[in-house]
């Protein structure tokens, strides 16, 4: 059994994963996805590869998934961002539905906070297509303080059913060695019949909920010294 699953795994990681599926990252690696790049299973983890990465985590009458997939990465080397520094996300996208609204987050307590470091409103992947991989910048703060940390992009699609994704990658950030980043919550829409309702483009008239992003609350995350700032490292990338 685990020799077959092991040999799906090396089969499917290089193509699409499910033709239903919608946008995940694919650079920097996602949790536990099925991409051969990306950190592998260990024994007895076959069964735990989201072979299904680019799915919505919730529509606006149902919450699927925590806001992070997973919990946690399979066991390898997370890539370094450095603050100030601009990098080049890849994408996988199944269907792009005309683009949407994206915020970049950083959380440095595994999901339990997180704070926009970047938007990209209404039109977000609106020039992408389906069936590609996306190259999207996103920068690290000038300011962002060293540790290992969550980056996530969170998006509402313009196109379709009333959907919210999220793309989690554990990173390291390269910055001062402790300090704060201050930003805004990011706004958490069409996930839950409890959550703010952000309607499909084509009926909205323009409206893609600024209204709802421009409310969204000021957050400082803190980050505290450590005397042991190289053993956070993994792997940097330029």
């Amino acid at each position: 059994m685990k020799s077959f699953l092991a040999t799906a795994f090396v089969l499917l990681s290089g193509f699409t994963l499910l033709a239903d599926a919608h946008i995940s990252f694919r650079y920097p690696c996602p949790r536990r996805a099925a991409y051969s790049e990306c950190p592998q299973p260990g024994p007895g983890q076959w069964e735990m590869v989201d072979y299904d990465i680019r799915s919505p985590i919730g529509t606006h009458g149902n919450i699927v998934s925590p806001m992070c997939k997973h919990s946690s990465s399979f066991a390898g080397t997370r890539p370094v961002f450095s603050a100030g520094q601009t990098y080049q996300a890849t994408m996988d996208i199944g269907a792009y539905h005309k683009g949407g609204s994206c915020q970049w987050t950083l959380s440095y307590d595994n999901g339990a906070t997180w704070v926009v470091i970047q938007d990209n409103l209404k039109t977000c992947m609106a020039d992408a297509s389906n069936g590609v991989q996306y190259k999207m910048p996103f920068k690290i703060p000038a300011g962002a303080p060293s540790g290992k940390a969550i980056l996530n992009l969170i998006w509402n699609n313009n196109e379709g059913n009333r959907e919210l994704y999220s793309s989690c990658a554990d990173v390291v950030i390269s910055g001062t060695n402790g300090g704060s980043l201050s930003g805004v919550a990011p706004l958490i829409a069409n996930y839950g019949p409890n959550s703010p309702f952000i309607q499909e483009q084509a009926l909205a008239n323009g409206n893609y909920g600024q209204a709802y992003f421009a409310a969204r609350k000021p957050i400082t995350v803190t980050v505290p010294a450590t005397a042991a700032k190289r053993s956070l490292f993994g792997r940097r990338h330029n």
